[in-house]
């Protein structure tokens, strides 16, 4: 076992950290933050640069890149905001559920055309009254002919609202069926006639931006069917590994960038005629808090290492998502106290990390839910 980078992977991570230093200069992403925006001439530069093609099957006009590099870019592209890496890790779950699933001529239409920056991909799962419980959903499809019609809600449906986005929804088919059974996937694009979508007022994740849909009587054709009816579940539940170490990757990036903020703070800030970072309380909370983003980078390389060996990660893929997110929301918190009055304002960007990684032990599976998983695979 070698995790040690390959040249390429250097020049990877040297490429993504030189697209940052470019792109996402801190006052334009505070502004992005500020206006909730994910402006289109980022996408189109992250398009240039690869990113999505990276994330698309390689049978289908991407790349087809393995999840260790994969996971260098999402740690980078987060470190000036995780939303950034997110938009990147919402085209990858849905490339990956297409690109498995998905009949030829619907692969044909529609991946080449993420891979190229043309169409986008987010997934819609979480109902008002199904979070964890989610194959509880209510969302229905019933067959109207040759069509599908499509009625009910979705909440949280993370950039949904993007531009030329299609939305991979997650709809009840069946409800006669066992809850897990009656399940299928439609790909519906955000601008159909009938969606009415709302985005949310949220404390974090601003410029990626979470949402509510609403569909009434939503009519599409038979060929928006991902796959085969009442399987949806099955192609939910296949790329879960992938999506629990790619949060890992993306919340390592913004841990470590709250991580160098607070240390920079603490050596330039002077109080009772010496640094705030020489006094022991702070200097040991610091160590232990570079210790435990140390111990996230190894998780995560460790999942997504298993994940392109082809051997089982679900454990270790439920370990770095619940560990990385568990310690970002320390951290984030940790860096509050460390810039004290300074982070209470919108001039750091430490309140910004702090808000956004209050969703990381949420989206993506609970905490609560990583820890009955990894539970189960220990023998309990």
């Amino acid at each position: 076992m070698d995790f040690a980078p390959t040249e390429e992977q250097r020049l990877l991570r040297e490429s993504a950290a030189a697209f940052v230093r470019r792109h996402c200069p801190r006052e334009a992403v505070r502004r992005w933050d500020r206006e909730g925006e994910f402006p289109e001439t980022l996408h189109a530069a992250m398009v240039e640069a690869g990113f999505p093609a990276m994330v698309v099957p390689a049978a289908h006009g991407g790349l087809g890149s393995p999840m260790q590099d994969c996971a260098i870019v999402y740690e980078e592209l987060a470190r000036p905001s995780m939303d950034i890496a997110s938009r990147i890790a919402l085209i990858a779950w849905g490339a990956a559920i297409l690109g498995d699933f998905a009949s030829e001529e619907m692969r044909r239409a529609v991946l080449p055309r993420v891979a190229r920056g043309e169409a986008k991909l987010s997934f819609s799962l979480t109902e008002p009254q199904s979070g964890s419980d989610a194959a509880s959903l209510r969302t229905r499809a019933r067959r109207d002919g040759g069509d599908w019609v499509v009625s009910g809600q979705k909440l949280f449906s993370t950039g949904a609202h993007a531009r030329d986005n299609h939305i991979i929804l997650v709809a009840r088919t069946d409800p006669d069926a066992p809850k897990h059974k009656g399940i299928s996937l439609l790909l519906v694009p955000n601008d159909a006639p009938g969606i009415t979508m709302r985005r949310l007022d949220t404390v974090g994740r601003h410029i990626i931006g979470l949402n509510e849909i609403y569909f009434d009587e939503v009519r599409l054709p038979g060929s928006a069917l991902i796959g085969e009816e009442n399987q949806g579940w099955r192609y939910v539940t296949r790329h879960l590994e992938r999506e629990r170490i790619t949060i890992a990757a993306y919340n390592l990036g913004c841990a470590l960038a709250t991580l160098e903020d607070a240390v920079a703070y603490a050596r330039e800030r002077e109080q009772f005629g010496q640094p705030i970072g020489r006094f022991q309380a702070l200097a040991h909370a610091l160590a232990d808090a570079a210790t435990e983003v140390e111990a996230a980078r190894w998780l995560t390389a460790l999942a997504a290492w298993r994940y392109d060996q082809g051997l089982p990660c679900a454990r270790e893929a439920s370990m770095a998502k619940l560990h990385a997110s568990e310690m970002l929301v320390r951290l984030t918190t940790l860096g509050m106290q460390v810039l004290g009055g300074h982070a209470y304002t919108y001039d750091h960007d430490m309140q910004r990390y702090w808000r956004d990684a209050r969703n990381s032990t949420v989206g993506g599976g609970t905490s609560q839910i990583q820890r009955q998983l990894i539970a189960r695979e220990i023998g309990l």
